[in-house]
């Protein structure tokens, strides 16, 4: 129907356009059929009617003007025969007119509606408004209608009401046939009771349904196929089954085709669940595939999936020709959460062996229609679960869906369950988890993404760090940065080259340095290459770029390399003077290349610069560089292992097994890279591949997989590989104190002394100050906390450590963490006394102030602290602890009073701001802030950048705002860098920056690089 009247009014468009106009041309318009031909029967599907042009050329215009020169002005014809061309231009183009169009003619037509515009709106009222909701679509039905009856009811023609009730019936809209057949000022045709009898039967309404049949009957029309279907439909849907088989034996009985109505007797079997009945159709009256899907569909859908493979047993055709239908089937009834129905199709045909590719279909067809109807997830794992047998990637097809779609909860139900049947889960199943993190939630939510995957063991990867955590992470202080990926325990192997990637690709050339040069972590040239290039391009930071280069050993033999990417990177932005920079830097910080290297980039230079001899001097600067004893390359084909990282390694030793070739220190050096990793599971699989290949196990690969077995509590392992050394080899004393650590924490206490005890055979060359505390705390912590002394005097004794205020700290602690404020000051005055330090004197003096009123010798030992820390100090110090000590504790009125008289010691603010930020205690500081005086600028300047970096290391933006509304009450600026902080800190937690910012440029630009 849509497309003949698209056809209709693209005829009206050519007469326009040929010279006939306004009323004339619409007087031809084809309208529904009035002279269609009787055959006894009521035919809907009215013939086509060629359209005849009566009137010759010459008289066009006098037509036109005699039809409208008494009644509408000639700019109002106008108006009205273009709105009606845009609105035919409308239907051809998109199969739609526009409703304000249409509108706009009605307001034209408002005197003069002649009855084949009339018929024209009428038309636009139906399929071709598809924007419009039912009502509005009324409405707009109604005002046409009301407008044609009121300029010429008695000209309203049969078209027009047959028009009416064909739209009525397209929108299932009411109509009391009686009531509109009394309104008629035409006599009704075939095709008009044929309307309302479909009208009433799509509105369900069966009292208007019967007085349409009563007035048939009197009139003695005789009823056509169609109409027979729909009274079958009728008597079905009021499940009256015995009447609706009564009209299928009146239509055999009248030789019309019953092969629809059968079909529906069928559905309306297998809707009531007379499964003999539709039985019997099937056998008597054989029904095609499709129909047969549509029984099984209703069967579905009214609780009776049981008898769904009776039905399916009469498909004919093969089951590939039925695939798309079935998968429709399969989708339809799970849209319609009747699952039952769905899984009986699937299970049906999954007993046929020959069917396991359809199957994959079928299987993933109903999953994706879980996904969207919103499942419970549990529901849809199981089902992926169960699947598995027919579709191997239903768990990776569905997590992959539910990721387009935003599913978090199923993703990670999914890969709960991928874990549970041993299959890998891959990092970048969780990028987009990422990136819908970033935008919905921000920075926190990134953060927990990467502990779930740390918790469920899924390697977080180079591209996964670079490209999807970093970026949508605070990264104003990389150093913070770092220490919060530390923090949640991943490996610096893992996280640190990654980051200066990142850094690398927005230009923060600075920071890499910084980075690099307070860490002694390794450092993979390979990756760096591409972004470093792209960095000096942008920086244009010779100085830097160089410096990076050869802040490492292993960096100078990728020289050649970085010029070889250059020079193929952007030819026309470096010239040879932008070369003598470089060779000059490289000459200044000593580098050394081979003779390879030197050759090649000689040769490379030559090709690239026609002026290079010219003036300069980059020959024999490249010359000075060469280095005869070294002769590895990282240009060689094939590469050295040594620049090899871990997934070269890994290609590496599968082609040196494909070869058979030695591979012992590809698997020493893949062992290496795993354990730097934390890679437990691969790294015992090498172990296994040398002990199976009878290679030696080396004392660097024990040590390493001693190191790994004690992060990942293996300590019974950590035992065998200690006791197999047998003192034989030094064990770096930094393991020994992690071995002995992690014994206290099973609550070993004298096999962690023995450790320390019986090794003697250590190698104390690195600084192992920190792993003696962390030790010393556990200790402290445990329930043989009253052996934390001996351990101190032990590490002592072994040269462990040297003694330190942080060394003497667990002692006090345990005192304190019980409440034994006599025992805490016994033990500080003894260190005071024979150490001359004094550990956790902060802590101390609030213990003391918070027990002031009940301890009456508090004063006595607030004064002796206050006195040691000035003498060992000096005022200040002590004056800087004591305003802490009294902030913790929020004693306004004595912190005003030491603000007022005292100066501030800075460094003591930021030494224990580093040590109490650690423990998110920042309050303290945010306190002394507040109550600080405004005459103290500088202090106060300070205490907003502690301040802000530990907002920042915490991730705490609610705190940060809250500070900055602070700052402005005392009319306060941060400064450049913490600004910076705060800006990325905001942006990165979805939260809108204060309107100050606004104005700010540099703003703008960070804005666009998330």
């Amino acid at each position: 129907m849509e497309t003949e009247k698209v056809l209709h009014l693209r005829r009206y468009v050519t007469l326009l356009q040929t010279g006939v106009r306004s009323r004339i041309v619409r007087s031809h318009l084809h309208t529904y059929g009035t002279n269609s031909p009787r055959g006894g029967y009521v035919v809907h599907c009215v013939p086509k009617q060629s359209l005849q042009v009566p009137l010759r050329s010459e008289n066009y215009v006098s037509t036109y003007a005699r039809m409208f020169s008494t009644t509408v002005a000639q700019s109002s014809v106008e108006d009205i025969d273009q709105k009606l061309m845009l609105l035919c231009n409308d239907s051809i183009k998109k199969g739609q007119v526009s409703v304000d169009d249409l509108q706009e003619i009605l307001k034209l037509c408002d005197c003069q509606l002649r009855p084949s515009t009339s018929l024209l709106l009428l038309k636009c009222c139906g399929s071709l408004s598809p924007d419009l909701n039912k009502s509005k679509k009324q409405q707009l039905l109604d005002q046409v209608w009301n407008l044609a009856q009121k300029n010429s009811k008695e000209d309203l023609t049969l078209d027009h009401y047959n028009t009416l009730l064909q739209i009525q019936m397209e929108s299932s809209t009411f109509i009391n046939p009686m009531q509109f057949l009394a309104g008629m000022t035409v006599e009704p045709d075939e095709n008009t009771y044929s309307l309302l009898l479909n009208v009433a039967a799509k509105t369900g309404n069966s009292r208007y349904l019967w007085d349409v049949m009563s007035v048939i009957k009197e009139k003695n029309i005789l009823f056509d196929e169609n109409t027979f279907n729909v009274l079958v439909q009728i008597y079905i849907n009021n499940s009256n089954m015995a009447e609706a088989e009564h009209m299928v034996m009146l239509m055999r009985d009248t030789k019309l085709s019953t092969a629809k109505a059968y079909t529906e007797l069928a559905c309306g079997y297998a809707r009531l669940g007379n499964i003999p009945s539709l039985i019997k159709i099937l056998n008597d009256e054989p029904q095609s595939d499709t129909n047969l899907l549509r029984i099984t569909k209703v069967l579905g859908s009214s609780d009776n999936s049981r008898h769904i493979p009776v039905v399916l047993n009469f498909l004919t055709a093969p089951i590939s020709a039925n695939e798309p239908e079935i998968s429709k089937t399969i989708a339809e009834l799970t849209r319609t959460n009747q699952i039952t129905g769905a899984l009986t199709i699937i299970k049906f045909f999954s007993l046929n062996s020959t069917m396991k590719d359809v199957m994959r279909n079928f299987i993933n067809s109903f999953l994706n229609e879980l996904i969207i109807i919103k499942a419970p997830k549990t529901d849809i794992t199981k089902y992926a679960v169960d699947f598995m047998g027919y579709e191997p990637l239903a768990l990776s097809n569905v997590a992959e869906t539910a990721l387009k779609l935003g599913r978090e909860d199923l993703c990670y139900a999914i890969f709960d369950a991928m874990r549970e049947k041993g299959m890998e889960i891959r990092p970048h199943y969780y990028w987009p988890l990422l990136v819908m993190a970033h935008y919905n939630t921000g920075e926190a939510k990134i953060f927990a993404i990467l502990q779930s995957m740390k918790d469920a063991d899924v390697e977080v990867d180079f591209d996964t760090l670079c490209n999807y955590v970093y970026p949508y992470i605070n990264t104003a202080n990389p150093r913070i940065t770092l220490h919060r990926m530390v923090a949640m325990n991943l490996p610096n192997a893992i996280i640190f080259l990654p980051l200066l990637a990142f850094l690398l690709s927005r230009n923060q050339l600075r920071d890499v340095i910084d980075l690099c040069e307070n860490s002694q972590h390794k450092i993979s040239y390979k990756e760096l290459m591409r972004p470093l290039v792209g960095a000096y391009f942008d920086t244009r930071d010779v100085q830097n770029c160089v410096k990076l280069l050869t802040i490492r050993p292993n960096g100078q033999a990728f020289i050649s390399m970085f010029f070889r990417i250059l020079l193929s990177t952007n030819k026309s932005k470096f010239d040879v003077n932008d070369l003598q920079l470089f060779m000059k830097e490289f000459a200044k910080r000593n580098a050394k290349i081979s003779r390879q290297d030197a050759n090649f980039l000689r040769k490379r230079f030559l090709n690239n610069f026609t002026d290079l001899l010219k003036n300069t001097n980059v020959l024999e600067l490249l010359e000075s560089l060469v280095d005869e004893q070294i002769v590895e390359s990282v240009l060689s084909i094939p590469v050295s292992p040594k620049y090899m990282n871990t997934k070269d390694l890994e290609c590496f030793l599968v082609e040196q097994k494909y070869k058979k070739l030695y591979t012992a220190n590809t698997l020493s050096k893949l062992i290496d890279l795993y354990c730097n990793e934390n890679k437990l599971k691969k790294a015992e699989e090498m172990k296994r591949e040398i002990e199976a290949c009878g290679y030696k196990t080396t004392n660097k690969i024990m040590l390493n997989l001693l190191e790994l077995y004690i992060k990942n509590n293996k300590l019974d392992e950590a035992k065998a590989i200690i006791s197999s050394i047998n003192n034989t080899f030094p064990i770096d004393s930094a393991k020994i104190l992690m071995y002995a650590n992690a014994l206290v924490k099973v609550n070993k206490i004298t096999k962690a002394f023995d450790i320390i005890e019986e090794i003697t055979n250590v190698n104390n060359s690195i600084n192992t100050q920190k792993f003696c505390f962390t030790l010393l705390d556990t200790l402290a912590q445990s329930q043989y906390h009253d052996q934390t002394k001996n351990m101190l005097r032990l590490l002592v004794q072994k040269k462990y450590c040297v003694l330190t205020v942080e060394m003497l700290r667990p002692l006090i602690a345990i005192p304190l963490r019980h409440n034994n404020i006599m025992q805490a000051m016994d033990t500080f005055k003894a260190c005071a006394q024979k150490y001359k330090k004094a550990p956790l004197a902060l802590e101390l003096l609030t213990a003391l102030l918070q027990q002031r009123n009940s301890f009456h010798q508090a004063d006595e030992y607030i004064n002796q602290v206050y006195t040691i820390l000035a003498d060992f100090h000096n005022i200040r110090t002590a004056n800087t602890t004591l305003l802490l000590a009294l902030a913790t504790l929020n004693k306004t009125e004595e912190m005003r009073s030491i603000l007022q008289k005292e100066r501030l010691s800075i460094s003591t603010l930021v030494y224990y701001t580093n040590y109490i930020q650690k423990f998110g205690k920042m309050n303290p500081l945010l306190r002394i802030f507040e109550e600080m005086p405004d005459t103290s600028n500088a202090e106060q300047l300070l205490l907003c950048d502690l301040l802000i970096n530990s907002y920042n290391r915490n991730g705490d933006h609610n705190a940060a705002l809250d500070l900055w509304n602070k700052m402005c009450a005392k009319n306060i600026k941060f400064s450049e860098q913490s600004e910076r902080s705060f800006i990325q800190l905001l942006l990165l937690n979805n939260v809108p920056l204060p309107s100050y910012f606004a104005k700010n440029n540099n703003v703008s630009n960070q804005r666009s690089t998330y």
